[in-house]
């Protein structure tokens, strides 16, 4: 009995186990900074914990629920709610920052795992769980505070209670169903066809239902779609509906003008090209590099992933088509579900506004095609010389990403890292009480990150900085936040230490230190009248930088200095 029970749960657990190494290990250096758009939650949560409202004190959590947003941050709702816990009662960390996301990662894989090991048997849920465990895309996406995490965790928890409940008990799905609702904007509109394919998915596996509770189901999701798009309507401030492109949308009408400028006149013109014709090219463009084996399996999106790795492993394709090819033959009606899922997934993608990649808007079909790979691996369970070499070959896939993740990822991902660096030395800067004056293209970027990375971020700071007026230089804590100026010299620049970020194009005479690319050496920020790092000696660029290296707030003076300051 106990080795059954063993023989039971060994799988998940081993699941669970590489999971959690995945997602958790070095997460409080991994990534090294956080963007803008992660930071917004994080401070807006804060915020409400101190003080019951945003910084500017016009919003609280309860408006949130009715998809009103804090002044210039029209985002999702249940973010801020995710960080509140964690952010809130404690100071300001990375592990902290991305500690729900990771969390709500494993608890991806765990759903995968449970759903297709109750929809096709326990060997495709385990293979399926394992894939899930290692995809690059969910590691990478797990590790950081973006929205489409949270979004698709909801969604496949949603699934599973269909899958688990019976009658008017399928009910209880509302509530995870609305949690993805407010997970993430960009796949609010996928919300009705996600659930219409759910269900579709729970009348495969339990037969003969009862289909009231699933009509009610459906209305109840209808009616808070309904509801968004009509508050959303009559919202104060900036509507992101605009964001949904249709043949109407401007983006449409600047290609239809670029197509005829480049065309020579002819009376069939406006036939040919028209907002029609240019819409539907733009969709099919997109779709077409969405499903392209280069984006998915060698590309990827180098805004999210690490560079010189996908959303998948490359081997991963072999078992991908393997799986589909198993689920068309076998289990024909289920393939149609699975890959509408798979296409719906692209919508909030295909029906924006962006014209690049953006694979955020795309997370949704990522789960969906590992569960095809789980299928396509499963097939080996009988055949262990195959199994063998595919085990190796995964072996070395996931150390080749584990490489360019944990030790190049760290020097070459993260565009945001400079500014924390510059924030290190600010506060040491600060002790000595000497005037600071930051030049830069982004202030209120800059000071959003200087409040996190030096915990400066309190009840009377959040009173100094609602006065703040956007677009104006202010001085914060006896910082003077400026934007570029070129007219400034060595004449009639202000005392102190000056800083100015190199997009300013500014040259001011005298000694400086700067503030380095850690691959390139590329200079980022300048530093003139440096008074924390002149006494000791600096190299001309990083280098032998160490992972624990990436706890700048911890290092020494001395230790950051001569690590990340160069002459």
């Amino acid at each position: 009995m106990r080795w059954t029970k063993v023989k039971q749960f060994f799988p998940i657990t081993v699941i669970i186990c590489i999971s959690l190494v995945f997602r958790f290990i070095y997460l409080n250096r991994i990534p090294a900074a956080l963007s803008g758009d992660e930071l917004h939650y994080i401070l807006t949560a804060k915020s409400v914990w101190l003080t019951g409202h945003d910084i500017s004190g016009t919003w609280n959590l309860f408006s949130a629920l009715f998809f009103r947003y804090p002044p210039g941050e029209g985002q999702a709702e249940l973010p801020y709610f995710l960080h509140l816990p964690f952010s809130g009662p404690f100071p300001f960390s990375l592990f902290l920052a991305k500690l729900p996301f990771a969390l709500l990662s494993v608890g991806i894989v765990i759903l995968l795992y449970k759903i297709a090991s109750k929809l096709f048997g326990k060997t495709i849920g385990i293979a399926t769980g394992l894939i899930a465990a290692v995809n690059p895309w969910l590691v990478v996406m797990g590790r950081t505070g973006y929205e489409s995490t949270p979004a698709t965790f909801f969604y496949l928890l949603a699934i599973w209670v269909l899958l688990s409940t019976h009658s008017w008990g399928i009910l209880w799905s509302l509530i995870p169903f609305s949690l993805a609702f407010y997970s993430y904007i960009g796949t609010k509109l996928i919300f009705i066809p996600f659930v219409i394919l759910a269900i579709f998915l729970t009348k495969y596996k339990q037969k003969n239902l009862n289909m009231k509770p699933y009509v009610a189901l459906g209305l109840l999701c209808m009616a808070i779609t309904i509801g968004f798009f009509i508050l959303l309507k009559t919202s104060p401030g900036e509507s992101r509906i605009t964001e949904i492109m249709l043949p109407s949308s401007q983006t449409v009408a600047n290609q239809v003008n670029e197509m005829r400028r480049a065309s020579v006149q002819s009376p069939l013109l406006p036939f040919l090209i028209n907002k029609y014709t240019a819409y539907i090219q733009i969709i099919s463009s997109k779709l077409l590099r969405i499903f392209s084996p280069t984006y998915l399996f060698l590309e990827g999106d180098q805004f999210f992933l690490p560079a010189k790795q996908s959303f998948f492993y490359y081997i991963d394709f072999l078992f991908l088509i393997w799986g589909t090819l198993w689920f068309f033959s076998k289990k024909p009606q289920v393939f149609l579900i699975l890959t509408g899922f798979i296409f719906i997934g692209t919508f909030p993608h295909l029906f924006h506004t962006t014209m690049g990649d953006f694979s955020a808007h795309i997370a949704l079909m990522f789960p969906f095609m590992i569960m095809l790979i789980g299928a396509g691996i499963a097939q080996l369970h009988r055949r262990p010389i195959l199994a063998g070499i595919t085990v190796i070959f995964y072996i070395l896939s996931i150390a080749s990403f584990s490489m360019i993740y944990f030790f190049q990822y760290p020097l070459t991902g993260s565009s945001d890292f400079p500014m924390r660096i510059l924030f290190k030395y600010v506060s040491l800067a600060k002790q000595s009480q000497i005037p600071i004056t930051i030049y830069s293209t982004r202030s209120e970027d800059a000071l959003t990150k200087y409040l996190f990375y030096t915990n400066e971020f309190t009840k009377e700071s959040i009173k100094e900085i609602s006065h703040i007026e956007k677009g104006l230089p202010f001085t914060f804590h006896r910082i003077h936040f400026t934007d570029c100026n070129s007219d400034v010299t060595r004449d009639n620049a202000p005392s102190g230490i000056l800083i100015y970020d190199q997009i300013c194009a500014m040259r001011i005479d005298g000694q400086t230190v700067k503030i380095s690319g850690l691959v390139d050496g590329g200079q980022k920020y300048t530093i003139l009248n440096d008074s924390v790092c002149s006494g000791y000696k600096l190299n001309t660029y990083p280098a032998g930088i160490r992972i624990s290296d990436f706890r700048i707030e911890q290092l020494s003076q001395e230790n950051f200095c001569k690590t990340f300051i160069s002459r």
